[in-house]
């Protein structure tokens, strides 16, 4: 176990340095280490994607699991400095900060949160938790079961639950006043990882534009931005993906 370090002051002033770079340590795959890819990526840093050994690194983490951030000093005069921070939600919302992608009041921040974990508690229970793991090893009809009531109950009801909240924001495809922020990027990315799971035509029978034109809208900010843009068009982006749908086929090969 890696523990923190409690230099408060100088790790102050360190995190508020214009100079910066940053690594993002999680598996070669689009689960967990996915929204905080994309904040990197939408915030234009300068950043490296890097892939544990793990039965190496996992003693040099936070809380021996993964994702974890990397927060690099890049100028002269101490040079090389870095801070480590484990846990994704503690990442998620320290880069969100970093590139003014969260709430400019304590109220903001307060809403901008509970979207965001609206969206990650769907991804971690619905998502990972019931469909992915917790059928994989269940009957050919079992699984049926489980994903038709995913599809039917559980992303219905989340998509109703956001468009109404995007629809009391004037519908102009953000969560929270007129621009993007981290909830945004939680959903846009969320949406993304299911997709790799259980594949396009699947997520558009219930997340479309006629359905559901607010998520619809959100994604399409988020997706417009040229920083973003750039790195889900990246060859390693497409390696990962490439790693994810393999890793989704050894498990649930009904999905394809």
């Amino acid at each position: 176990m890696k523990v923190y370090n409690t230099d408060h002051q100088e790790n102050s002033k360190l995190v508020a340095s214009k100079n910066l770079k940053y690594a993002l340590t999680y598996f070669e795959l689009q689960f967990s280490g996915i929204s905080g890819r994309a904040l990197l990526a939408y915030g234009g840093a300068d950043w490296t994607p890097l892939y544990p050994d793990w039965g190496v690194d996992n003693t040099n983490t936070p809380f021996e699991t993964l994702p974890i951030l990397k927060i690099i000093e890049n100028g002269e005069g101490g040079a090389g400095r870095e801070l480590v921070l484990g846990e994704n939600f503690a990442i998620d919302q320290f880069l969100a900060k970093q590139f003014g992608l969260h709430g400019e009041n304590s109220w903001e921040e307060a809403l901008i949160n509970s979207f965001y974990a609206c969206s990650s508690y769907f991804y971690s229970q619905d998502i990972i938790n019931t469909l992915f793991w917790g059928s994989a090893n269940k009957s050919e009809e079992e699984k049926a079961i489980v994903l038709d009531t995913f599809l039917t109950m559980a992303l219905p009801t989340w998509s109703n639950i956001q468009e109404a909240h995007l629809k009391n924001n004037n519908q102009n495809g953000h969560y929270v006043g007129n621009r993007t922020t981290l909830a945004d990027i939680r959903t846009t990315t969320m949406l993304d990882a299911l997709t790799k799971i259980i594949g396009a035509d699947r997520v558009k029978s219930v997340i479309n534009e006629t359905n559901t034109p607010g998520i619809h809208k959100v994604v399409a900010n988020v997706q417009n931005n040229p920083s973003y843009a750039a790195w889900i068009n990246s060859d390693e982006y497409k390696k990962l993906d490439f790693n994810t749908t393999a890793f989704v086929k050894e498990h649930h090969p009904e999905l394809f």
